[in-house]
């Protein structure tokens, strides 16, 4: 074998190598992706988590429920902390947003957001809340959230949580499990 077949040779690896190490950096790079997108719909799962137990907890104030159904016979106080739980939702929501955006919240989890949005935003209260606090946020987020509101299905109260709604899903539970 001469000098030459050597340095072929040589050269043959290194480029193996290089190619080795390239294919081997684009799969971290990959797999850093998956992480970093795990974390983020983790941190978002945990702040829904969080907003929805603080709600349970400021929700033992009869004056907040008639904000969310949109009653207007409400104290100052109730409609102040109506607008604080307003303005935790509406961050959340275009943290979500902005994220979908940049490609690091996945469609599922964005399709999942839409539905919580549109659901939330059928409330005569958050609605409002969103008009009167609209102002406050990014040009591109208002519009989408604009559409949205227009999107969103009027509901008569806050959800479909009522205690009615959860007799009859329980009766209807009972009756699937009895036969």
């Amino acid at each position: 074998m001469s000098l030459s077949d050597l340095a072929s040779l040589g050269s043959f690896i290194s480029g193996a190598a290089v190619l080795v190490s390239l294919i081997y950096l684009s799969l971290q790079i990959k797999q850093n992706t998956k992480h970093s997108q795990a974390l983020i719909q983790q941190g978002r799962a945990a702040r829904i988590t969080e907003t929805a137990l603080r709600l349970a907890e400021l929700r033992a104030s009869d004056g907040l429920d008639k904000c969310f159904n949109g009653e207007t016979d409400v104290t100052a106080k109730d409609l102040a902390r109506f607008l604080y739980i307003c303005r935790a939702a509406f961050v959340s929501a275009e943290d979500s947003f902005f994220q979908h955006r940049e490609g690091l919240l996945g469609g599922l989890a964005f399709e999942s957001y839409q539905a919580s949005v549109r659901t939330g935003l059928g409330s005569p209260g958050l609605g409002a809340g969103w008009k009167l606090t609209r102002a406050t946020y990014e040009q591109e987020f208002r519009d989408y959230m604009d559409r949205m509101l227009g999107d969103a299905k009027p509901q008569g109260e806050a959800s479909m949580r009522t205690l009615e709604n959860w007799k009859q899903a329980i009766s209807a539970l009972s009756r699937t499990t009895a036969t």
